[in-house]
């Protein structure tokens, strides 16, 4: 603030000597005396000090904007990835969220510590104009009037070209974040094979530019509309300055003006009228702003998951089971439920299968099971406790999973399995064992850099795994934490099918006394389970083992003999050709 200031009476304490400093050079050209040379001298030494004590806080300003500018980038992008951690996960099965979520980071970027220098600007302005306008009125009251009539049609201008952007920016975000994700697809490393062999890349191109030239139109036609109404300002502006610095001359000529007092009055002139338009322009910059935080309000006040809605903790071990009482749950926007009426129990340490035909359902039911979803109605509890009951963080730190589309972290190894039990991270006793428990021990000590080899070729010295590989990794990483409980989505659909027996048969070995809960569409592993749950359009239609589900000669057996054939009829051809 103290820096504010200073900048604020610089400018008016250089109008002062300018004006002092022509009057005297006046006298000095019209022949003085050489005492007159050296008054002159001193102010030309106060004026280049003046200068630069300007510039230097000049520089400190800038560098504690950077400064603070720097520090608020951070806070907020730590802030917002936090709130997102907080939010249901339904909020990210809407379109309209991820609007929102770019509008938002948009806010961020404008708001940080921007808005408040902007103030300080502005402040640092306003005094400098008191101090001009002072000058302008010791003159002559009509030169302050007309400066403060300059003040309106640079504040209308400004104002509505500051609505206008932002109706804009609201208006082009679908626009905005298509046009950034074809650009994306475009240059993205999985995308590019199925680019190539399909020869999309000239459509998509097209596409992307279609898009982009839309929205490129859309502010070029905003751009020439503020660029006419400046522009028509300007024209009012300047003649009106124009007829204020006549009226100066006339007034200085018949009232006697020294030559120092009207080169100052010109400069104060042309000073207030440039301050002048500073201000209104960061006048309509702090509320530009203030639109743009009614997006981040928005968003502060989504509803958060919150962990202490239930203060019981989870219960180690389970002792009892999970129990899913007529469960039903739909996705906002969607037709009909996802899930609809379900209700089963799986017992303390038993292995369920769940199967059935793709939207019947069973990703949903692993996300409720895993707490990630909430039922909008029915109810889960775990040894009679409901999941509403249950401590959200300390729930989530005895549960564990492996998703369909699980990360691939381009990080090293050790990190990418660690992750699995952060508070384990970098126990390498704890990362060896569970590694050789989950059999990929063998293929990391293969790699280039064993448990250092960083994974993927985003970065400089990553070393690319098959996807098959990468889904061992997020197993080791699902297996290396503690957990009473594990739901695995897929977890071998990558795999040959050698890999995948062996995977299962270490699922069972690894789950041992946990309950363990896996989806598959290969149903020869659900012979490892212990029950086997059959889902088909959101509702449960069968419940029991193999040979029980087998013998009911329903749903299960006509999904299982048909994959059965696929494997009889190419054993039949083989042989026969053999």
């Amino acid at each position: 603030m103290c820096v504010t200031l200073a900048q604020a009476f610089i400018p008016i304490a250089q109008l002062r000597l300018t004006s002092t400093l022509v009057n005297e050079a006046a006298v000095l050209f019209q022949g003085s005396t050489g005492n007159n040379f050296q008054s002159l001298e001193r102010l030309v030494w106060l004026q280049l000090a003046l200068l630069l004590v300007g510039a230097l806080l000049s520089s400190v300003f800038n560098y504690a904007q950077q400064y603070f500018n720097q520090r608020a980038t951070l806070y907020f992008d730590e802030w917002m990835s936090a709130k997102v951690n907080r939010l249901s996960l339904t909020y990210f099965d809407n379109h309209s969220s991820y609007d929102q979520l770019q509008r938002t980071a948009f806010s961020l970027q404008l708001q940080g510590i921007g808005i408040v220098f902007t103030c300080l600007m502005m402040v640092q302005s306003f005094i400098t104009v008191i101090g001009f306008m002072i000058v302008l009125y010791q003159f002559h009251w009509l030169l302050s009037l007309g400066m403060l009539l300059l003040v309106i049609p640079m504040l209308w201008s400004y104002l509505y070209e500051s609505k206008a952007k932002f109706k804009l920016i609201v208006h082009q975000t679908p626009d905005e974040r298509m046009s950034s994700y074809i650009s994306n697809l475009l240059k993205s490393r999985e995308a590019a094979k199925e680019i190539r062999v399909f020869e999309t890349a000239p459509y998509l191109i097209t596409k992307w530019k279609t898009i982009a030239w839309r929205n490129t139109k859309r502010i070029l036609a905003l751009e020439r509309k503020t660029i006419s109404i400046t522009y028509a300002v300007q024209l009012v502006t300047l003649t009106l300055l124009s007829g204020m610095l006549l009226f100066s001359l006339h007034t200085g000529v018949n009232g006697g003006l020294e030559i120092g007092g009207y080169v100052a009055l010109a400069q104060a002139l042309f000073s207030t009228q440039a301050l002048v338009q500073s201000l209104a322009q960061s006048y309509s910059r702090i509320h530009q702003d203030l639109l743009h935080t009614n997006e981040l309000i928005d968003f502060v006040n989504l509803p958060e998951e919150n962990d202490q809605n239930g203060e019981i903790a989870f219960p180690t071990p389970i002792q009892h089971g999970i129990v899913v009482d007529n469960v039903s749950f739909h996705y906002d926007g969607a037709n009909g439920p996802a899930l609809d009426g379900i209700s089963f129990t799986i017992h303390a340490g038993e292995k369920i299968a769940i199967v059935g035909d793709n939207g019947a359902g069973k990703s949903t039911l692993a996300k409720l099971l895993l707490g990630l979803y909430q039922p909008r109605s029915g109810d889960i509890s775990v040894d009679g406790i409901h999941y509403s009951q249950l401590h959200g963080t300390d729930f989530r730190s005895h549960v564990s999973a492996i998703f369909q589309d699980f990360v691939q972290y381009p990080f090293p190894v050790w990190e990418n399995i660690g992750l699995g039990q952060v508070s384990e991270l970098h126990n390498r006793s704890r990362l060896q064992f569970s590694s050789k428990q989950a059999n990929t021990l063998s293929f990391i000590n293969k790699l280039p850099q064993n448990w250092d080899t960083v994974l993927g070729v985003h970065f400089d010295g990553g070393h690319e795994l098959s996807y098959g590989q990468w889904q061992r990794i997020a197993l080791n990483r699902a297996f290396f934490r503690d957990f009473e409980m594990i739901v695995l989505d897929e977890p071998t659909a990558s795999l040959d099918p050698m890999t995948e027996s062996s995977i299962f048969e270490n699922i069972m070995t690894l789950t041992n006394d946990k309950t363990a809960v896996f989806i598959t569409h290969r149903l020869g592993s659900c012979r490892f389970a212990d029950r086997i749950i059959v889902l088909k359009d959101g509702r449960l239609v069968e419940n029991g083992d193999h040979n029980t589900l087998m013998g009911l000669n329903g749903e299960y057996a006509a999904m299982f003999r048909k994959q059965a054939s696929w494997y009889t009829k190419e054993w039949a051809e083989q042989t026969v050709g053999s």
